[in-house]
């Protein structure tokens, strides 16, 4: 049984459906948003906006709850390592352990970045088809070479966690029972054997690149020669309009970030501007 299965999108929505350069506009928008925002409230809207978003490209529930795990697994690792590093206004979580409350809230606050990063990632990888993601990155000008590594690698994760689940599947029937947690000798060889199974997993992704770039190469790929994309991409309706507006909104976060950095480092003060020195203070 494939695991790619949970983790596929349906392509049935009116936003899975919308022009792959639009989304790329979105994830760039995000990656940008999420660096230049510190605080709570504009992390909290990011995310509410990314996890939206998601909603409305109608992932099946098993996606969800692979993604939910995920999304679980990196905000309680930034939480615990904030609490376990963090130095002002400390009160201990538990007595006699060096976890603090003020560090995991605002270790909390601060995954909120890339759980919006995620979020948005996973948007556009599994709303878009390989070759609709290849066109769009050849239209906004990304190298055809750099292009197809990256659709290329995209494509090769799924398929390697489909190996590493069959290698291990393979053991489990020969009698494996992994015991990772156990206290004993018993957890060691399950750590053992754990490391062991990465071999045949970068054997087979080794000889699947091999047999692609024999493939590439009896076809006559050249990155250098211009190509087409069928069907052609063309924005209809009201993706451009989507598209001006992800533009103007960057641009004005990144105008008022940058103006309030400037006269909070005392390089350059507009009176006029005070109003948006204090907006970026509250809200930015």
């Amino acid at each position: 049984m494939s695991i790619i299965g949970p983790i596929e999108a349906r392509q049935e929505t009116w936003l899975a459906r919308r022009d792959p350069r639009l989304k790329l506009a979105w994830l760039v928008a995000v990656s940008i948003a999420s660096v230049l925002v510190d605080s709570h409230a504009a992390l909290v809207a990011l995310f509410i906006a990314t996890f939206v978003v998601a909603l409305a490209l109608g992932w099946r529930p098993r996606t969800w709850l692979a993604v939910g795990v995920v999304l679980l697994i990196v905000a309680w690792g930034t939480a615990l390592s904030q609490a376990m590093f963090y130095y002002d206004n400390r009160t201990p979580l538990v007595p006699g352990l060096p976890l603090y409350r003020e560090g995991a809230v605002y270790g909390l606050i601060q995954s909120l970045r890339m759980l919006a990063m995620i979020l948005a990632g996973l948007g556009v990888c599994l709303s878009t088809g390989p070759d609709r993601l290849l066109a769009a990155l050849v239209a906004v000008r990304v190298p055809v070479a750099v292009s197809f590594m990256a659709v290329t690698a995209l494509r090769f994760l799924p398929t390697v966690a489909n190996e590493w689940a069959v290698v291990r599947r393979s053991c489990r029937l020969r009698g494996y029972r992994p015991r990772l947690w156990a206290p004993s000798r018993e957890g060691v060889n399950s750590w053992r054997i754990e490391v062991a199974l990465v071999v045949p997993v970068v054997a087979a992704a080794l000889r699947r690149a091999s047999t692609l770039a024999t493939s590439l190469t009896t076809r006559g790929f050249d990155a250098t020669q211009p190509r087409t994309a069928y069907p052609p991409l063309a924005m209809s309706g009201v993706e451009p309009w989507l598209l001006v507006a992800l533009v103007l909104a960057t641009f004005a976060l990144s105008a008022a970030k940058s103006l309030f950095w400037l006269a909070e480092a005392g390089l350059y003060r507009m009176p006029a501007l005070q109003g948006l020195y204090d907006l970026a203070s509250q809200w930015l």
